[in-house]
């Protein structure tokens, strides 16, 4: 595929993860990740890496809407912000220590349970 319509590709499919995460409040990420490794060709430490500074970025407008509109309890993210900040300190240690076919069947496993859940 040509470098331009490649990174058209991606541009779409990125504005698509957007939307995902501004209607769900999160859950880009799950697209973000395969987007990044086929048609960026990232491998899967750098896709997941990459993922949680896009996903960081993508959520500051979808905050601003949420808190124009007060559509969120402060005090239950102030309590969540604290646990997923420790929660990605030992995440990302634990990145660079495990292989991309561990961390592969990891996130499979979790995206399956994810979408088991949605459906039950």
């Amino acid at each position: 595929m040509k470098p331009k319509l490649k990174l058209f590709y991606f541009f779409l499919a990125s504005i698509f993860v957007g939307i995902i995460n501004g209607l769900f409040g999160g859950g880009g990420g799950m697209l973000c990740v395969p987007l990044l490794k086929i048609l960026l060709n990232l491998n899967d430490k750098q896709a997941h890496a990459t993922t949680v500074l896009v996903m960081a970025i993508v959520s500051i407008p979808t905050l601003i809407v949420y808190i124009t509109t007060q559509s969120f309890s402060l005090v239950n993210a102030i309590f969540l912000s604290l646990g997923v900040f420790v929660g990605g300190i030992i995440g990302s240690k634990i990145l660079n220590k495990i292989s991309n076919e561990a961390l592969n069947i990891v996130f499979i496993v979790l995206m399956l349970f994810a979408g088991i859940k949605m459906v039950f």
